[in-house]
C-alpha cells in the first residue's frame, strides 16, 4: 500500500505536468482497483452476510467506475491492468470484505488529498476541486463500509469518525512511517 502512496507523493511533490499526469496515472490504478475489488464482492455476495449491502455496493462499483472513466478522459493511463486479490480479503462475505475496503477507500482518500496539493501548488483550481469531490465520495463510501463492519459485529466505533480527512501519507517520509 505505501508503493502507490509514495510514488504518488514523489510526484505530487514535483509538481510539474510530469508529476500531475503521473498523480492521474496512480489514481486511475487505484480506482480500477477498487472496480475490480467491489465487482468481485457483489458477485461473491449471495447468501453471505454482505448480501445485505448489494445496494451500497453496487452504489460503490458505480462511482469507482465513473471515476475511471473521468480519469481515462483527462489522461490518466492505468499502471496495470491486471489484479489479483486473494480470497482472504473477501472474508467468504463476512465483515472482513468490508475491513478490506476501508483500506481500499483509505487509499483512495490519500491519493485524492495528494492530487488536491498537486493541483493547487501547480495553480490549477479546477483540477484540485474535482480531486477534492472524489475524494469525498471516497470518503462517504468508508462511512458505508465502517457502518456495515459495525452492523456485522465488528466494533468500529462512529462509522464517520473524522472530523478532517486524516493525511496520513502526505510526503515520502510519511508513507515510510
Amino acid at each position: 500500500m505505501s508503493s502507490i502512496i509514495t510514488d504518488a507523493a514523489k510526484a505530487a511533490h514535483a509538481g510539474t505536468d510530469q508529476g500531475l499526469e503521473a498523480i492521474l496515472d496512480f489514481l486511475v490504478t487505484q480506482e480500477q482497483l477498487s472496480v475490480t475489488f467491489v465487482s468481485a464482492a457483489i458477485e461473491r455476495a449471495g447468501g453471505t452476510p454482505s448480501a445485505a449491502f448489494l445496494p451500497v455496493l453496487r452504489n460503490a462499483v458505480t462511482t469507482e467506475y465513473h471515476h475511471v472513466q473521468a480519469l481515462t478522459e483527462v489522461g490518466a493511463q492505468p499502471l496495470t491492468a491486471k489484479y489479483w486479490l486473494p480470497d482472504a480479503a473477501f472474508d467468504n462475505g463476512g465483515v472482513g470484505v468490508f475491513s478490506t475496503a476501508e483500506v481500499v477507500e483509505s487509499v483512495e482518500i490519500s491519493l485524492y488529498l495528494i492530487g488536491v496539493r498537486a493541483y493547487a501548488r501547480a495553480g490549477e483550481a479546477f483540477g484540485a476541486r474535482l480531486c477534492a469531490e472524489a475524494m469525498g465520495t471516497e470518503a462517504v463510501h468508508r462511512a458505508h463500509v465502517r457502518f456495515a463492519q459495525g452492523q456485522l459485529g465488528k466494533d468500529v466505533g462512529v462509522p464517520n469518525d473524522v472530523g478532517f480527512e486524516h493525511f496520513g501519507w502526505p510526503t515520502v517520509a510519511g508513507a515510510h512511517s
